[in-house]
């Protein structure tokens, strides 16, 4: 078993005031009807110690943080996490010790340990690896921690990836085996060793039967040809890669043009806005002085200052108000026409110029514009017309060389050493000799880990059986497959099924899923290789299940406590921490309720702390 793993209280904070939930004892029940936010609740539980599957429900998103006290081995813990932060931080804080690690969620750098793995590394659950698959808190939660209420009655054990649940219960049962790991990789590598080792005698005993090995100036001549091949074949691909690094030249200049192009284009284009602006500004100042010119010399009809009605006519030099001699009206008059025909004339001018300028600078443009497009094609065409088909040829180039260069080599260490064929047999035999001393080790350290395995699951079968009937008396057998640890459960009058051909109404799913995971515990009392977690969050296990069948829901009640009761290694007992929609049958000595409805949520109306 595991060290034990006992959850005390779980905080949240709303603005700056903490409220708290306790988990007293080792068996605590949610009850409440669906949507009084058990699964939320139970989702957020473990959320603090760095889980990144947890469903995060809006309650829980509101809050400021959220805090867990739990104890690992006897050693109390606090881990309090930000939900709503993206790059969101763990403080796990030894209240024991008063010593804090402050960790991220998720890592960022190579080597960084997330609160996640600190915490799989606290609860000493391997960080197992195969091919692409990893071991990491987040699978261990959804594989032996807990049943969660989308999967418990529809899927085997989570419903993740096969490849990671078997990995997983792997870990847990002790049967991951990274050295056994390191002699299958030793046994192919020793045997790629001997098969290449058997080809190159092979090659040379078909020249002997060919007499060309018999024979030293049969060998002699193949060597020269090959040196005179091999030459040739270097000095072609020495031409093919200066040809390439040329080409390479080539394509950098035309790259470059095109950045100068380009930039030539939008200094261009700047230019050719700013005169479209300046011409639209001149235009419309040219139009005013053209009003207003155009008031001068057709003035509109005046109005007496009095009374309102219309001035007649007077005669020149007179006020058309009062009628008096104004001997130097005309001549102002006169003055201020000239002086705006002479504003017109130069801000005509002035528009003339702008027109031409524009002109000139979307002439640039569009230059700019065509010269781009042809430095970019000619960029892609010597691309694909000369720079790939030159390196192309300059990697065919080497390959040829070096291909040249190894039968070179081969030919002169046989022409040197007609003992070739026995010093060659001698490195087959030592390699032979390694690759069978390598598969053989390999094969007795896989029968003894199959052995082990077996053995283990057999165990495993008794304590699942046992669990199966305390639930559904009904069951007669039931098998773990030792390879993939799927199940077959055999009911009375009935014959065995897998899980995936269970029925779901009656909830036989449910039953086979908490039947093996009470039996896993079970197995880790008994088998000190078997590191099991002493907790299990269970979430609706009698959703649907009492209105089907009730004693078989009563008994499944019975049985979770009764794992609880059983202690492990260290003197704990397993908690069982479970949310159910039907209120218990009756009170049961050390088991805690906590009643949830819409009116009294787990996280609305928990009570508050003092600080």
């Amino acid at each position: 078993m595991g060290p034990s793993f006992v959850i005390e209280k779980l905080e949240f904070r709303r603005g700056e005031v903490w409220q708290v939930r306790y988990f007293k004892g080792l068996v605590t029940f949610l009850v409440g009807h669906s949507g009084a936010g058990k699964s939320t609740a139970l989702e957020a539980l473990l959320y603090p110690l760095g889980l990144t599957t947890a469903t995060i429900m809006p309650e829980v998103a509101a809050c400021a943080q959220i805090r867990l006290t739990f104890r690992v081995a006897g050693t109390r813990w606090q881990a309090t996490r930000s939900p709503a932060n993206p790059k969101a931080r763990v403080s796990l804080k030894n209240l024991d010790d008063d010593t804090e690690h402050s960790l991220p969620v998720k890592s960022t750098k190579a080597g960084e340990v997330t609160a996640g793995a600190f915490v799989q590394d606290l609860l000493g659950l391997p960080r197992a690896a195969r091919g692409t698959t990893r071991l990491e808190l987040d699978t261990y939660y959804n594989t032996v921690l807990a049943l969660r209420q989308h999967t418990i009655a529809f899927a085997f054990l989570g419903g993740g990836k096969d490849e990671e649940r078997i990995l997983a219960l792997e870990a847990i049962l002790g049967l991951w085996n990274p050295d056994l790991a390191g002699l299958e990789k030793n046994a192919a590598e020793t045997t790629s060793r001997f098969t290449k080792a058997k080809a190159e005698l092979a090659s040379y005993k078909k020249l002997r039967d060919r007499g060309s090995v018999a024979d030293p100036d049969r060998l002699r001549a193949d060597l020269e040809q090959k040196q005179r091949e091999h030459t040739a074949a270097a000095e072609a691909w020495q031409r093919a890669d200066a040809a390439l690094k040329a080409a390479i030249g080539e394509h950098g200049r035309l790259v470059a043009m095109h950045k100068e192009a380009d930039a030539d284009r939008r200094k261009a284009g700047k230019k050719a806005t700013a005169a479209h602006e300046k011409l639209h500004g001149a235009t419309a100042e040219h139009a005013r002085a053209e009003g207003a010119l155009g008031e001068l010399l057709e003035p509109p009809a005046e109005d007496c200052s009095r009374c309102g009605q219309a001035l007649p006519e007077r005669e020149p030099g007179r006020c058309r108000q009062c009628g008096q001699l104004c001997p130097d009206a005309a001549d102002q008059r006169e003055r201020k026409i000239a002086a705006a025909r002479a504003k017109s004339e130069r801000l005509r001018l002035k528009l003339q110029s702008l027109r031409d300028a524009l002109t000139s600078a979307s002439a640039a443009a569009g230059r700019a514009e065509e010269a781009v497009a042809a430095a970019l094609k000619a960029r892609d065409a010597y691309d694909q017309d000369s720079l790939q088909p030159a390196r192309a040829a300059a990697q065919q180039a080497e390959k040829t060389a070096h291909g040249l260069s190894r039968d070179v080599a081969r030919l002169k260490q046989w022409l040197d050493s007609f003992t070739y064929l026995t010093d060659q047999q001698k490195v087959v035999d030592i390699a032979k000799t390694a690759m069978e001393d390598a598969k053989a080790a390999r094969d007795a350290a896989l029968t003894a880990h199959e052995v082990r395995r077996k053995e283990l699951i057999a165990r495993w079968t008794e304590f699942f059986l046992i669990r199966l009937q305390q639930i559904n008396p009904d069951v007669e057998t039931a098998h773990i497959n030792p390879a993939d640890f799927t199940t077959r459960v055999k009911e009375r009058d009935q014959p065995d099924k897998a899980f995936s051909e269970s029925s779901v109404a009656g909830s036989p799913k449910v039953v086979t899923n908490v039947a093996m995971l009470l039996a896993l515990r079970d197995l880790g009392r008994t088998e000190a290789t078997v590191h099991v977690p002493p907790l299990l969050i269970v979430d609706s296990p009698l959703a649907d299940l009492g209105a089907v069948d009730q004693a078989t829901g009563l008994r499944l009640i019975d049985t979770l406590i009764d794992v609880a009761g059983d202690p492990s290694a260290d003197g704990y007992g397993c908690q069982v921490i479970a949310a159910t929609n039907d209120p218990l049958p009756r009170a049961y000595p050390g088991v805690r309720d906590i009643s949830v409805d819409t009116d009294n949520r787990f996280f609305d109306h928990a009570p508050r702390t003092d600080y």
